[in-house]
């Protein structure tokens, strides 16, 4: 275990009303930015971890990240099959819902069925990202405070 989940464990009376709490609101938001529909969520998330996967992305800033004109690579290819087997998520229900994710603009599939996420994806799901932001910062808070709380003021 790391020492990272043992001090969570150890602050989990105030981390985890924190995490309930902004995962409600994170997931109304969601719900509403995907019609209703967690697993088209689910699907495009899964997509966009391809096309920016955590390696490539360490040294961004979120304006970076929120900037149009960025250069979108595909540093792993993702097939239909491979979010279905990832996701749980019936092969065709999958299909279905990546149809619609490109209907949106938010997806492409290249000639090979390889499938990425496009830089209009950025602007229109900004209010997800506000949002993810807004929960990991609240769980940030809510750890540093418990952490604050459980150390004694060092002595002068």
């Amino acid at each position: 275990m790391s020492t990272h989940y043992q001090q969570v464990t150890t602050h989990f009376g105030h981390v985890f009303p924190a995490h309930v709490e902004e995962l409600c609101e994170l997931l109304i938001v969601l719900r509403k930015q995907f019609y209703g529909d967690l697993d088209l969520m689910l699907i495009m998330a899964i997509i966009g971890s391809r096309t920016l996967p955590a390696r490539h992305s360490t040294a961004m800033t979120y304006q970076e990240f929120m900037d149009s004109g960025k250069e979108v690579t595909q540093a792993q290819a993702i097939n239909i099959q491979s979010v279905a087997e990832c996701s749980g998520i019936a092969r065709e229900t999958v299909r279905r819902k990546i149809q619609k994710l490109m209907t949106l603009g938010l997806v492409v599939r290249d000639e090979q069925g390889m499938l990425s996420v496009t830089n209009n994806a950025t602007s229109e799901l900004s209010t997800s990202t506000e949002a993810s932001l807004q929960y990991l910062a609240a769980l940030g808070d809510a750890y540093l405070a418990a952490s604050r709380e459980a150390s004694p003021p060092k002595a002068l």
